[in-house]
């Protein structure tokens, strides 16, 4: 959803190594994006909680993103979702036109092929340690 939302994958500036995994493993999650609908906001960062069964089930995702649909696409009239929805798309239009040729420069080590992330002193940084609940930076 943060991908969707930024128009670039998470991280990309960083090396995918123990460090970035282990910050993710204790809460580290992408700054949100200025101009996201709230609405996205607050189903993306329920998505992200610490405890899987805090986490939207399928069933809930397909439902709220059905609900979307409609909002903006087949309701006629107006409403606070598809407001949001609408104001985001024309940030994102404004802001891509501003920086048509600009391509984020992407870490050496930032890989976004599927490949074993292989991190065995991970056991022991969550040793004797308590995950806390959220963190941004």
């Amino acid at each position: 959803m943060w991908t969707l939302s930024a128009g670039f994958r998470p991280w990309y500036d960083k090396p995918h190594d123990l460090r970035l995994a282990s910050e993710i493993c204790f809460g580290l999650r992408p700054e949100i994006i200025d101009g996201t609908p709230k609405v996205y906001i607050k189903l993306m960062t329920q998505c992200w909680h610490p405890d899987p069964s805090k986490r939207p089930t399928a069933s809930k995702l397909s439902e709220l993103l059905g609900n979307w649909l409609i909002a903006i696409c087949d309701d006629p009239d107006p409403s606070e979702i598809s407001d949001q929805f609408n104001v985001a798309e024309e940030k994102k239009f404004s802001d891509s036109e501003r920086n048509k040729f600009r391509q984020p420069k992407i870490h050496p080590q930032a890989f976004y092929t599927s490949r074993l992330l292989y991190f065995p002193e991970l056991i022991n940084i969550f040793d004797d340690s308590e995950i806390p609940r959220e963190r941004k930076i």
